[in-house]
């Protein structure tokens, strides 16, 4: 394969990342059988899985040496992180791995577009970007599971909540106690948050918590976001970023509501966008729809914000 080495990037010894539209992680064991590979998410389609497989092969054969992909580990249940898992565990024998209250999206995708939709969706939220092929869940994945490695290394993980049902991260820790992070889509980089001011988040507060978790990790040398650029050592730029993002999103929803006496999702939705400079698509007005629910549900529970029903239409206003 040309160019590999700008295909499979190595992070530590036997910890490497296949950088792509979404990254793939890439963890080595040496057992008795041979080389063992998990891997850290897979992307979208069964494209992507045809080329991560093909880089794996490569690579390893660059090497002179034979592989086993032991198992996939589903940082959570998003199409873009699970969609090639079926062509992987059809083509290898793999296992699929995952916390357990992703299994539901994994295995019937139809609720991922249900969610965002509000009930049965449209044939335009029925497409691979919002429904991957349905994956069994083999081997549920716990925050209290540690993995023991070659090399004196650890694979363990940690719970980071927000952005989806029961997200994971996964953390290899080195033998001198350096850490290299994969932290699912818990953490965006500057170049992804800047170009996506409002990420899917499913509980914002829980995914400031999140933030939060990943800054007090140790000896972290590196995180590699599912998407976008990686950060080396000091994750706490782009974890404040994150946090400025939230912010400014909940600042624009209650500013909304401070300019009318009430308004339904949908007006709030478009104030939001407006205040972005946001073009939306049909796609991308669901994911911010659904975002904006998110906030406005939690800052309702805060009492932050009240809602009624006035004629047949649900508002929201300020207390």
């Amino acid at each position: 394969m040309d160019n590999l080495t700008a295909r499979i990037i190595e992070l530590s010894s036997g910890v490497y990342v296949i950088p792509a539209t979404t990254n793939v992680g890439v963890i080595t064991n040496e057992s008795n059988s041979g080389i063992e590979v998990y891997l850290v998410d897979s992307g979208c389609t069964e494209i992507d899985g045809e080329y991560v497989f093909d880089v794996l092969k490569a690579f390893f054969e660059q090497l002179g040496q034979t592989f086993t992909l032991k198992a996939i580990i589903t940082t959570h249940g998003h199409a873009d992180h699970c969609g090639a898992h079926i062509f992987l565990r059809e083509q290898t024998g793999c296992q699929v791995w995952a916390a357990k209250h992703e299994q539901g999206a994994m295995e019937t995708p139809i609720i991922q577009s249900s969610v965002l939709w509000g009930g049965f969706p449209p044939h335009e939220l029925r497409t691979l970007f919002f429904m991957p092929s349905s994956t069994e869940v083999e081997h549920f994945i716990s925050k209290d599971d540690v993995i023991e490695l070659s090399g004196g290394r650890k694979l363990s993980f940690i719970e980071l909540k927000g952005h989806s049902y029961e997200a994971l991260g996964a953390i290899i820790t080195t033998k001198n106690g350096h850490k290299i992070i994969f932290p699912g889509d818990n953490i965006f980089p500057r170049n992804e948050i800047m170009n996506h001011w409002i990420p899917l988040i499913m509980n914002p507060v829980e995914y400031m918590d999140s933030l939060d978790q990943l800054c007090a990790l140790e000896n972290v040398e590196w995180c590699i976001p599912s998407h976008g650029d990686f950060l080396k050592r000091n994750i706490n730029e782009a974890a404040e970023l994150n946090k400025i993002a939230i912010i400014s999103t909940r600042t624009c929803i209650l500013d909304s509501l401070k300019s009318k006496k009430r308004l339904t999702v949908e007006e709030i939705v478009k104030y939001v966008a407006d205040k972005n400079d946001m073009q939306l698509s049909l796609s991308q007005y669901m994911l911010v729809h659904s975002t904006i629910k998110s906030y406005i549900a939690v800052m309702h529970d805060a009492r932050e914000i009240r809602m009624e029903v006035d004629n047949n239409k649900l508002y929201f206003y300020l207390p």
